[in-house]
């Protein structure tokens, strides 16, 4: 009976071939594909940084912040022409005749006092208070959402807080731009919490206590030097500007989720 020579073994050798060829292909394309998602990946979006201290230092500060310095000159100039033509230690009715926010006249159709009385300003204290807080929380905030975006914060801030005084201070008069200032604050802390995710645990906490710790000094200062404050302006401002925050942050957590 014949014997199977030692070359019976060369079908299974020739099955296995194609097996191996086969495994190697794959293996080609299972690396051709890891290879195409390390290359497609988007690199990580570094975190803005919130920290009030060395904000793009290579450029000019009104390049950084084009809006916030055009505002601050804006309302000295506003200052400075209604000084020289009238005398704001007068009665009241004479800054309410400039165009102060005062409801009743608001009610009468003087529409245009939403849009003036953010401009005009009781005191140099009053303009100075307010215009730093503009450039302390305006270079904060405009070279990270944009000018555009602050832009749209200004109105937001404007209406939420004079929008409080219609409701809860309709005998009440109210002028400057601490509304926007509160906007800022607002805004500021909202963004600050708001990134709180993409933060280590150490950094948060550093972040946070700075801006904290600016939003404090501001608001302590401002409420020693200033005899008469419109509360209420100030709680709209700041809650236009938590909304705004929301808005801001939701977008760019949204943005930030992987794709597909």
């Amino acid at each position: 009976m014949p014997q199977a020579s030692d070359n019976s073994i060369n079908p299974e050798d020739a099955a296995e071939e194609p097996a191996s060829d086969l495994s190697g292909k794959a293996f080609q394309e299972q690396a051709a594909e890891s290879s195409d998602v390390d290359v497609s990946s988007e690199p990580v979006t570094p975190v803005p940084s919130l920290n009030p201290i060395n904000r793009e230092p290579g450029k000019p500060f009104y390049r950084r912040n084009p809006l916030t310095v055009a505002f601050s000159i804006l309302l000295i100039i506003i200052y400075g022409l209604t000084t020289f033509s009238t005398n704001f230690s007068g009665p009241p009715n004479l800054v309410v005749a400039l165009g102060g926010f005062y409801p009743p006249a608001v009610q009468a159709g003087e529409w245009w006092r939403w849009i003036t009385a953010t401009l005009l300003h009781g005191s140099p204290a009053h303009l100075f208070n307010n215009v730093v807080g503009l450039l302390i929380f305006g270079n904060l905030l405009e070279s990270i959402v944009g000018s555009w975006r602050l832009f749209l914060l200004y109105v937001l801030s404007v209406l939420g807080g004079l929008g409080f005084s219609y409701f809860f201070l309709p005998d009440g008069m109210t002028l400057g731009a601490s509304t926007i200032d509160f906007g800022l604050i607002g805004a500021y802390l909202g963004l600050v919490l708001m990134l709180r995710y993409r933060y280590e645990r150490q950094t948060f906490f550093r972040e946070f206590r700075g801006a904290l710790m600016f939003v404090l000094l501001f608001v302590g200062w401002n409420t020693l030097e200033s005899a008469t404050i419109n509360l209420w302006a100030h709680i709209g401002g700041l809650l236009a500007g938590i909304i705004f925050a929301l808005w801001i942050g939701l977008r760019g957590k949204r943005s930030a989720l992987p794709k597909g």
